[in-house]
């Protein structure tokens, strides 16, 4: 007997084939096998900026998985220990992430690095704000945060642009927008702007700071309860002058090619651009990189005793093997940056194809 698993609209079907003509039966839950590593309904958790590149890379792979996203520390959980809500330890050997592994690396880990990206800070095209410095950012969203995790929030905190720009006069309100504590995004955005680090550390952040979380109608009817949060933020920003928001490059709105209604903020006079980003990989780092560049993954644990679900091994084959061209034309489509262009995957590592090119090896 062999298990699959199929995806039809919004919902998930399990279809269990039964030898040459056997009877398929849909709507009733899937018995799981022994090597059966995924959720019911074949769920892969994740990193949410990466959301529609790896849903796609899963259709083009012909791989039975139904990714949900949600958060890099939720796919974090279901690799390690498991995520409360979401799935029980070890559930998945595969996490999309827009974060590296936080340490120590445990046996059979693999840090995969599979394109680059930025963490943005988007305003309304229209909005005369054109350069952010890294500490007016951490003020904007942190204010006096000491890098201390808090049972309060902080002080010092903006509430009118003119708090931002140094203009007394406007005094336009700030609607301050961010992804939520499971988001590999807000964990990099925090680090790299000098906010408190601790993942799940609501008081790192200023109270009027909103959180957009994942596949929530709390900002309707700008956002749908469909829309992944980097693709909320870019509505949000993109529909109110008052409004900034980080996001990842996937943050744009509309996508390309049609014309954006928000912009990126250039940080500390550093555009957010392939070039400057790309010196991310440069040893040492130069000064005149982008300040919030970072790196994406496809982690992995493969250890004999964390092995595969049969899905993942599609996926994992195909992104490695025949697939990696057309992976890397997908990562792309979705506004994120090749490592290198002469070649797919050239993100350095052993291979050169990005495997183990991050902290775990």
């Amino acid at each position: 007997m062999k298990m699959m698993k199929m995806v039809m609209s919004a919902a998930v079907v399990a279809v269990s084939v039964v030898g040459c003509g056997g009877q398929s039966s849909a709507g009733v839950p899937e018995l799981q096998s022994a090597e059966q590593h995924l959720g019911a309904n074949g769920e892969l958790y994740g990193s949410d900026t990466l959301k529609g590149a790896i849903s796609n890379a899963i259709t083009a792979s012909g791989a039975f998985i139904l990714y949900e996203g949600k958060g890099s520390g939720v796919g974090e959980g279901c690799v390690r220990t498991g995520s409360t809500g979401f799935c029980g330890p070890k559930q998945q050997a595969l996490a999309p992430m827009s974060r590296d592994f936080k340490t120590p690396c445990q046996t059979g880990e693999k840090s995969n690095v599979i394109a680059l990206d930025a963490v943005n800070v988007f305003v309304k095209a229209t909005n005369a704000l054109g350069n952010i410095t890294t500490a007016q950012a951490k003020k904007l969203f942190c204010g006096d945060a000491n890098g201390v995790q808090g049972t309060t929030y902080p002080t010092g905190c903006l509430s009118t642009w003119g708090d931002l720009n140094g203009n007394p006069s406007d005094t336009r309100p700030l609607k301050i927008y961010r992804r939520d504590d499971l988001s590999g995004t807000t964990d990099t955005f925090k680090t790299l702007v000098g906010c408190q680090t601790a993942v799940t550390d609501k008081y790192a952040f200023c109270s009027n700071v909103l959180e957009v979380k994942d596949e929530t109608s709390t900002y309707s009817p700008t956002c749908s309860n469909t829309d992944s949060a980097t693709t909320c933020i870019g509505k949000l920003t993109a529909a109110d002058g008052n409004a900034i928001g980080y996001a990842g490059d996937s943050g744009i709105y509309p996508p390309p090619p049609a014309t954006a209604l928000n912009k990126k903020a250039t940080v500390n006079g550093i555009a957010s651009n392939e070039t400057n980003i790309r010196k991310i990989l440069e040893t040492p780092v130069p000064s005149d990189v982008y300040p919030l560049s970072r790196k994406l993954f496809l982690n992995e644990n493969a250890s004999a005793t964390h092995p595969r679900d049969p899905e993942e091994d599609i996926l994992y084959a195909w992104i490695y093997g025949s697939g990696k061209t057309q992976f890397e034309n997908i990562l792309k489509a979705q506004g994120f940056i090749a490592c290198d262009p002469s070649g797919p995957l050239k993100c350095k590592g052993t291979l050169n194809d990005g495997r183990g090119a991050g902290t775990c090896k």
